[in-house]
């Protein structure tokens, strides 16, 4: 696939949809697809935040790690859903393990770029936020259900 193609296909992902063609293409020439297998993890939990990740087919499943017992499938992410933001955007450490449910396919982008992205798109910056929202809102509901469980036993 040329640049031009990967800009084309970038422009239909909603994250990237308001970015003119010079930004598409910058992303499509600087980023990296990457294939992963079923059960192939894409990070792990405490790594360095170097880069986010787009989905662009298959399904990612966040990981809860816990001591003493095998890791949690926490929820399934599919396409055009973004991973790693959190951590670029706040300079911190993976807060989780990612891996694959099957074949999947995802567009690695550097922290720098991604970091760049967002400072000159307002669009992007704004569409970022709100599926930052939507993640902690879901942690939130998960802890509290997670709490009323131990509470119970």
């Amino acid at each position: 696939m040329d640049i031009n193609e990967e800009a084309l296909e970038l422009s239909r992902v909603p994250l990237f949809s308001r970015l003119d063609t010079s930004k598409l293409k910058l992303i499509a020439f600087t980023s990296e697809r990457v294939i992963l297998k079923d059960g192939e993890y894409l990070f792990y939990i405490d790594e360095p935040s170097d880069s986010v990740y787009l989905i662009l087919a298959g399904i990612l499943q966040v990981m809860a790690e816990r001591k003493d017992k095998e890791a949690e499938v926490m929820v399934n992410l599919g396409k055009n859903k973004l991973i790693g933001e959190m951590g670029v955007i706040g300079n911190a450490p993976r807060s989780a393990s990612i891996r694959s449910s099957g074949t999947s396919s995802v567009l690695r982008i550097e922290a720098d770029t991604f970091m760049e992205l967002l400072s000159e798109n307002s669009s992007m910056s704004l569409h970022v936020m709100r599926e930052l929202t939507d993640k902690l809102n879901k942690s939130h509901a998960q802890a509290v259900q997670f709490k009323e469980q131990v509470h119970d036993e």
